[in-house]
């Protein structure tokens, strides 16, 4: 082979991805450009028929630890890092008598495609080469063009033409910043892998909340699904959703209560004195809504309980434990997803958004609410033990039901929900329309997440039967809603705190 001393102009060659490397060759032979290159890739090269200097021979300094040191020699990052208006840089690499290289062409190892084999075979995957070639080489952009994909080799052979054999500035800038995307995309790839390991667990799911996304649960390495999920179909994004809200709700409540979300709202909601009686109660508040929902109890579930809930449709059952024979009887409902929820965690401390913006992050509504959170704004204020339970049933189902919301309760039982409305009256119509649908008892209490700005909503209640409300206050019509639960002669409560939930 020739002396690389006459040639004016080299590109490093370094690819994992050895497609279209002819055409490359050929490129770069046209435009009278050496080739410097790596073990296999050099290999390759002149399998092609090309002519190429290895690096080894050139540094003098054969690849070493099965390859992993081939290309860091100081030499060749002096070659690639020198600026070249710069005189005394230019003459401390003419002292070198190596090979100016003004193209870097270099793709690296996929390292994405081994995330998921033995860790040393991912490990041996990580490029420390490749990438500290591309980095260097794209810092000094103002001489060398790098190459980081075989996508860009026509590219790369467009600007030649229309350059006499050498690039353009904007087109190495270009390439510059597509390598350094390259790398930094690489990088947090690696580092994901890293923390997944360590920390994490990514769970793809089905499908996210419609077929057509793609979704996935990112969690601790010790909150798998599988620790928590005892039988049943593939857990969906939805489900996990619905599980969620519904262990807010749950949490508020010790006596024995269940809950049934639909759609992240709450559709039935009650306690009683054993949990197959408050889960018979729940059922009734909307049947209807109820078919297919996702149910959540804060008690055993027993062989009794167990056949009840084998007679409906539910996708998910969560609680803190299942009897055996409850186990052997829900078993055979394949696809009802169990959930021991007792292994989940029980708090969360941050709620976390995604929007357009960057990330919204707040401290969880998980503050417990009591009593003492409520002061009478009417007159009336002779509230049984019942009544005053009711309310704070109420208020504690209504804080995690989407706003616009109302909630109507009797004898710890939500009779209605309206939820999720743009305005108050609507939420308050759809409560009394469900109320309508499944109830005729009389004298029931209501909870409002937010203040009542007008007194329709409060008209249409007293007319079907509501004889006790507790919203917070902070209205400019308070006075006027306190005036009009006066001369209707209702029980009004303002809560200290607002409950809503976007």
């Amino acid at each position: 082979m020739a002396s690389f001393k006459k040639i004016e102009s080299f590109a490093l060659i370094s690819v994992y991805d050895k497609s279209n490397l002819k055409f490359l060759c050929s490129l770069l032979k046209k435009n009278k450009i050496g080739i410097i290159s790596t073990g296999s890739t050099s290999k390759r090269i002149k399998s092609l028929g090309y002519n190429c200097f290895e690096i080894s021979k050139l540094t003098k300094f054969e690849e070493v630890l099965d390859g992993r040191v081939k290309t860091l020699h100081p030499n060749i990052y002096i070659s690639i890092l020198h600026k070249r208006n710069d005189n005394k840089q230019k003459q401390t690499f003419k002292k070198l008598k190596f090979p100016k290289i003004d193209f870097v062409i270099v793709n690296l190892y996929p390292f994405s495609k081994y995330i998921n084999t033995k860790d040393r075979d991912t490990i041996e995957m990580i490029d420390i080469g490749g990438p500290t070639l591309l980095r260097a080489s794209a810092k000094n952009y103002d001489s060398i063009t790098t190459i980081s994909s075989p996508k860009d080799y026509k590219l790369l052979e467009i600007n030649i033409k229309n350059n006499s054999g050498g690039t353009d500035l904007n087109f190495r800038k270009k390439m510059a910043e597509q390598t350094f995307r390259l790398t930094y995309k690489y990088d947090k790839e690696i580092h994901n892998w890293f923390s997944k390991n360590n920390k994490q667990n990514d769970i793809k799911l089905r499908y996210g909340e419609n077929p057509n996304q793609d979704a996935i649960l990112k969690t601790a390495k010790d909150k798998r699904v599988g620790n928590f999920q005892i039988q049943g179909k593939e857990i969906g994004y939805n489900n996990i959703l619905d599980i969620d809200s519904g262990l807010d709700f749950i949490s508020e409540f010790t006596e024995p209560t269940t809950i049934i979300i639909k759609h992240n709202n709450a559709c039935g909601v009650a306690s009683s004195g054993t949990i197959k009686n408050s889960f018979v109660k729940a059922l009734k508040s909307d049947q209807k809504s109820a078919f297919g929902g996702v149910v959540l109890v804060n008690k055993n579930i027993d062989e009794s309980l167990a056949k009840l809930i084998t007679k409906n449709f539910f996708e998910v059952f969560v609680a803190p434990s299942f009897s055996k024979k409850a186990i052997n009887i829900l078993s055979k409902r394949k696809n009802l997803i169990l959930i021991d929820s007792k292994k989940i965690p029980s708090k969360k401390r941050k709620v976390i958004k995604s929007v357009r913006m960057g990330s919204l992050i707040q401290q969880s509504n998980s503050f417990r609410l009591s009593k003492k959170h409520f002061n009478f704004a009417s007159k009336k204020t002779n509230l049984s033990k019942r009544e005053y339970e009711d309310l704070l049933f109420a208020f504690k189902v209504v804080k995690h039901t989407k706003s616009n919301a109302i909630v109507l309760v009797k004898n710890k039982q939500t009779v209605g929900i309206g939820a999720g409305q743009m305005n108050r009256y609507d939420a308050t119509k759809i409560a009394i329309m469900k109320y309508k649908e499944n109830f005729t008892s009389k004298n029931l209490v209501c909870a409002s997440d937010a203040f009542f700005p007008f007194v329709d909503s409060l008209e249409l209640l007293i007319k079907n039967n509501c004889t006790s409300m507790v919203a917070p206050s902070g209205s400019i019509n308070d006075n006027k809603i306190i005036e009009f639960a006066n001369k209707n002669k209702i029980k009004l409560i303002f809560s200290k705190v607002r409950v809503f939930k976007h």
